[in-house]
């Protein structure tokens, strides 16, 4: 195989916790993520030279592709172009530049025939969530994101809008610090996963402190569903629907967002493209 095409979905944050700090600042994380139809498709060739090229326009060192590229260069000796077309919006929490990681490990795997195994420590290394999104689906991470457990959710309708991007994931941590954000109970949500489950995110109110306008999101959301939650470190907020109709004619009244999108779970991150 020379070349291969594939789609990296977004993930959402169903329930965000914070259960520490660890020494050299990294926060623990308690969390339940699923795929959702949102994404980002990925080509990818063989080639002697290491390349990343995002919406036609290369990408330098400081991008998460281009990182997870080097990394398995330095540890396998591969080389690929990699070509990345967005559908995940930037800034929102969706994991769009770990999708991207994820995707360039992937790509790695499929065209070098390399063991999944030993690429996690690098997916790591390039960032929390890069591990969990090779494999997406509805899983509990835990730790600075080594702990993936699978879990089967129902699948859910989803309305994902965003106002405006928000402060960034450093920002919002460190004033989470700062202010010391409430925490939640993940088991508590599990509980109720299939009944009117009450999500929570203990970055929010950080994110509100830094950057208030992206509240519009949600309440504009609220106003069709009870039951909305930021994802991740924001800025995008998602609402829960109890079927597609009622979703989509949420989705079609909101105003003034910079993305807004139906969708529903998936069950896998990665999906090959016939190329």
């Amino acid at each position: 195989m020379q070349d291969i095409k594939i789609k990296v979905n977004a993930k959402v944050n169903l329930s965000l916790d914070i259960t520490g700090v660890r020494k050299d600042g990294y926060h623990l994380l308690d969390m339940l993520m699923t795929s959702v139809g949102i994404h980002d498709v990925i080509y990818a060739c063989k080639s002697e030279e290491n390349a990343v090229v995002m919406d036609g326009k290369i990408q330098g060192k400081d991008n998460t592709a281009f990182k997870a590229l080097q990394a398995l260069s330095e540890k396998f000796g591969v080389h690929m172009r990699v070509e990345i077309a967005k559908g995940i919006p930037f800034s929102s929490g969706m994991g769009g530049s770990s999708a991207d990681a994820s995707g360039v490990f992937y790509c790695a795997y499929k065209l070098y025939s390399l063991d999944v195994e030993e690429l996690l420590p690098l997916a790591l290394k390039v960032g929390c969530d890069v591990p969990y999104m090779i494999f997406g689906g509805a899983a509990r991470v835990q730790g600075v994101g080594e702990e993936i457990a699978p879990l089967t959710f129902p699948m859910f309708h989803l309305v994902i809008a965003q106002k405006i991007p928000g402060a960034s994931s450093k920002e919002i941590y460190a004033c989470y610090d700062s202010i010391k954000g409430e925490r939640g109970n993940i088991d508590d949500v599990l509980k109720t996963i299939d009944s009117g489950f009450k999500p929570f995110n203990v970055l929010e109110k950080s994110a509100l402190t830094l950057c208030p306008a992206i509240e519009d999101a949600k309440i504009q959301l609220l106003k069709y569903t009870n039951t909305v939650f930021m994802t991740g470190s924001g800025s995008a907020y998602v609402g829960v629907f109890a079927d597609e109709d009622s979703a989509k004619e949420c989705c079609d009244s909101l105003e003034g967002m910079t993305f807004k999108a139906y969708t529903c779970t998936q069950n896998k991150g990665i999906s090959e493209i016939t190329v």
